[in-house]
């Protein structure tokens, strides 16, 4: 009977963790260009190309929220811990922090530049990341105080950056492969190392990502290839280290490059978005193997693509609507109901 009963929670678990279907598209009326949801998957924000940005309850699916938030299109989105907040930047060269119940803005910020990225502090929402584009990342809190994240090298300035999954250092990347470790208190750094390819040549860092659960985060370099470090390693090897990725993630087929890359919910899975179609590659981490290939409408481009913190569920964005990819309810029931026998 225990022997029976240890089989039936395998299979959930195996079932749960692989998607297999497309579930369904939102459709934002505005042209959808990124979304993130917030820590409990309950609610999905959506930034348009018109400014707008759109809140989803994801439990039934409707628009819970419409905030007219830029005059530019919208390019990224963090939610704080709490999900109270939501931090917002427009291609204007703003980035804004909302306060979702009201729909109101609380600050606004405007910078010199383009931004990439913001993210919040995983752990303070009173402090959050900005990438501005050919820019040293900026580390800023909301009175508007801000410290620029030193660099690596003065001539380079295409420079990605990630707070940690606990918010306590700021890992930045730059187009010579160089990845430095920040302490998040006093900017200084605490490791480094290079990512080099096979012939011992950099190659550019395009993205650092971190696991919600977990001491993983992934790099996504210029060469195609995700590596997966263990943060612990990193940091124990300091400065100029040499920490061995855990995984080497590609696609040796078509040498696919990556939009956009994460984790799973639970860190066991990364799924990585095709640059040049709708199409989302899922590995297991623990063993490397491509276990998925998620394909859209064919002549689509992805333009992002997030996996919900706590459900096997993954919403990708292209041609403006944003797709959600789930198992297939009817399918898991019926491989379930097989072990559900009266003892």
């Amino acid at each position: 009977m225990r022997i029976r009963s240890n089989l039936f929670l395998y299979e959930i678990r195996s079932i749960t963790d692989l998607l297999q279907d497309f579930d369904g598209a939102l459709d934002c009326v505005s042209i959808a260009v990124t979304c993130a949801f917030n820590r409990q998957g309950t609610l999905l924000a959506v930034g348009c190309n018109d400014g707008r940005i759109v809140i989803w309850d994801f439990l039934t699916r409707g628009i819970a929220k419409i905030i007219n938030a830029h005059v530019h299109p919208v390019c990224s989105l963090s939610w704080s811990r709490n999900g109270h907040k939501l931090l917002s930047a427009a291609t204007d060269n703003t980035v804004s922090v909302w306060d979702i119940s009201a729909g109101e803005v609380d600050k606004t910020y405007r910078f010199p530049s383009p931004i990439l990225k913001v993210q919040f502090n995983p752990r303070n929402s009173k402090m959050f990341l900005v990438c501005p584009m050919k820019h040293a990342a900026v580390k800023m809190d909301i009175n508007g105080s801000y410290s620029s994240i030193p660099l690596d090298d003065d001539s380079d300035l295409n420079i990605v950056a990630s707070f940690d999954r606990r918010g306590k250092h700021i890992y930045t990347g730059n187009a010579k492969g160089r990845i430095l470790v920040f302490s998040v208190n006093k900017l200084e750094p605490v490791a480094s190392f290079r990512v080099t390819t096979g012939t011992l040549n950099t190659t550019a860092i395009k993205s650092i990502e971190f696991a919600r659960r977990g001491e993983c985060f992934l790099v996504n370099s210029a060469d195609r290839i995700i590596r997966v470090y263990e943060s612990g390693e990193v940091l124990a090897c300091g400065k100029n280290g040499e920490p061995e990725p855990i995984q080497k993630l590609q696609d040796l087929v078509n040498k696919t490059m990556w939009k956009k890359c994460c984790f799973s919910g639970d860190g066991e899975y990364i799924v990585a978005g095709s640059a040049r179609q709708h199409s989302l590659y899922i590995w297991e981490k623990s063993v490397g193997n491509l276990v998925k290939i998620l394909h859209g409408t064919k002549g689509e481009l992805l333009l992002d693509v997030v996996w919900h913190p706590v459900r096997p569920i993954i919403a990708s964005i292209s041609s403006g609507l944003v797709s959600i990819w789930a198992q297939n309810q009817v399918v898991l029931m019926k491989k379930m109901s097989k072990w559900m026998l009266p003892w």
